[in-house]
């Protein structure tokens, strides 16, 4: 079975922190006096060209460190979760069945499973099958059924597949091809070296100055609070430019329910509706409250009632926070039904008073 791909967490903080560091290098390196020639006046002195490179420099990578710290443990949880739905899928992903041996024919048993991934593909497990006689070949097959056939090197100048003969040595591994037909030979040489890891003697101290915890930390909260103060100065700006219309928000009535109906109730009476009752409040993210009143006045239709009743309600309500629904008001046997909805946070005030 192979070595699970989600890993200690402490390897993921390595493996982020260690991309870290190579990015800050990068930084420190990158900005120099003579780069900065061209921006400054042709009689700067050196010294002054130093100094300002040492402070881009340092102002830099105080963003570049802190960029990456405040991503440091969302991409780390990325990271392991992905892992974790690889090994997930590894685990539950079964061979294909009923394999046969191309020599004789019987079924051949796995000895082999292997997670393959591919950036520009989903990933796949290969399975490689091996006859209960050790008849050759074995077979390999992806999770999917397709059965995958390597392909065999051939000769760069006549194409005719080549002989290989492969020799390790302590410094590298070394592969000579010979072409039956043509006679060509090709050597090919991987040293060992490019595949051990060098000690790097200043990481550790490169480390704890570009992944400080405590650093790091700072920044987010200066960051937090430069966007905050950004979001107040553009609410500023934007009320100064909106002036009259958030005088007018100001000055809406911001009535409760019971106040509601206080003020309705008298008004309607005068127009011969009377018996204004409230129901239980619909409490949302809104409060919408549902009404019933009833129509006394003698010969008024059904749709004067409505009408009438709707355009009384309007007009008492356009200096309040409150407003009848646009499903208006049902009538039924001089009794009539609606609702209305209280607006509460600014932003809907302000939507409110644009409609007028």
């Amino acid at each position: 079975m192979e070595t699970p791909h989600l890993r200690p967490r402490q390897e993921y903080i390595d493996r982020y922190d260690r991309i870290t560091v190579e990015r800050c290098r990068f930084v420190e390196n990158a900005t120099t006096a003579q780069s900065l020639e061209k921006y400054f006046k042709p009689e700067t002195d050196k010294e002054a060209l130093e100094n300002a490179a040492i402070t881009f420099t340092k102002l830099h990578l105080w963003f570049v460190a802190g960029e990456m710290y405040s991503k440091k443990y969302d991409t780390i949880a990325g990271w392991m979760k992905a892992d974790e739905e690889l090994d997930k899928f590894y685990e539950r992903t079964e061979a294909p069945k009923g394999i046969c041996c191309l020599m004789c024919g019987r079924d051949m048993f796995v000895t082999l499973k292997h997670l393959q991934t591919n950036l520009d593909a989903d990933p796949q497990v290969l399975f490689m099958y091996d006859c209960t006689l050790n008849h050759l070949p074995r077979r390999m097959f992806f999770n999917n059924g397709k059965e995958w056939i390597p392909e065999k090197p051939r000769c760069t100048k006549c194409n005719t597949v080549v002989d290989q003969v492969s020799e390790d040595t302590e410094k590298m591994w070394k592969t000579t091809s010979t072409c039956p037909s043509c006679g060509n030979v090709e050597v090919s040489e991987i040293e060992r070296t490019l595949f051990k890891e060098e000690h790097d003697p200043d990481y550790d101290n490169d480390r704890a100055r570009f992944c400080d915890e405590k650093e790091g930390e700072g920044y987010v909260e200066w960051m937090r609070t430069a966007k905050e103060i950004g979001e107040i100065l553009d609410k500023t700006k934007e009320k100064e430019e909106n002036k009259e219309l958030y005088d007018a928000v100001a000055n809406i009535r911001r009535l409760k329910i019971i106040q509601v109906e206080e003020l309705l109730a008298p008004v309607l009476e005068k127009k011969d509706f009377v018996r204004l009752q409230f129901k239980d409040p619909e409490i949302t993210r809104d409060v919408v409250v549902p009404f019933t009143t009833h129509d006394i006045q003698d010969g008024r239709e059904d749709r004067a009632s409505c009408h009438d009743l709707q355009k009384l309600i309007k007009k008492t309500l356009e200096d309040t926070n409150w407003r009848l629904m646009s499903d208006g008001v049902t009538y039924r046997l001089g009794m009539l039904e609606g609702r209305l909805k209280a607006y509460e946070k600014e932003e809907d005030l302000i939507k409110l008073v644009s409609k007028k």
